[in-house]
């Protein structure tokens, strides 16, 4: 074993649901010269049991959500941290995410990728897609609330396949610093 810690990079595809961030992502594999992984939030989720023996509340479902997030940003740590690239799509919805993910994956190359896509469109493909809650697309559009990025990538007009093109062929020549160091350089010093 190679005592030469070596990390994996990141590619984090964030936009709102039904902005094709998880399709760039599966069309993205292929292209890539070395092997990634793609990490869906949607994947760990999954693994949720969904039958319980008790209702939960409205506060106990959002905790629930909250420590899945939680765990999915350390899932996604440890295989960067273990030297995997890892390919995520996950919308950046609500600010502790970013935040939690600044802190998390500190000392990882990672690419931030906005997944755009106009509203009439992202409430046509909720509408065909039928497995989200209606609405869900447009509460998320707040999910470039942070204002920066490495990549902006539009899914309004283009496909999955030319996106993901884009972005494998863009992403040697993003430079440093990054979005999320460049982010995480802006927040007010924090206290421990």
């Amino acid at each position: 074993m190679s005592s030469v810690e070596v990390r994996g990079r990141v590619v984090l595809l964030n936009g709102p649901s039904s902005s094709g961030k998880s399709s760039i992502a599966q069309a993205m594999l292929p292209l890539l010269a070395d092997p990634w992984f793609h990490v869906p939030v949607d994947a760990v989720s999954g693994m949720r049991s969904t039958v319980h023996r008790r209702s939960l509340s409205a506060a106990e479902t959002a905790e629930m959500l909250r420590r899945t997030r939680l765990g999915y940003h350390r899932v996604v740590a440890a295989l960067a941290g273990a030297g995997n690239d890892v390919v995520v799509d996950y919308p950046l919805s609500e600010p502790w995410r970013l935040a939690d993910l600044l802190d998390v994956l500190v000392g990882f190359d990672v690419t931030l990728v906005d997944v755009r896509c106009s509203v009439e469109e992202l409430v046509r493909r909720e509408r065909a897609r039928g497995d989200r809650p209606e609405g869900l697309a447009v509460a998320q559009t707040g999910v470039y609330a942070h204002g920066d990025n490495d990549l902006v990538v539009d899914t309004t007009h283009r496909s999955a396949a030319e996106c993901a093109r884009e972005v494998v062929d863009r992403l040697a020549a993003v430079h440093h610093p990054k979005a999320f160091d460049r982010l995480r350089s802006a927040r007010p010093h924090r206290r421990h």
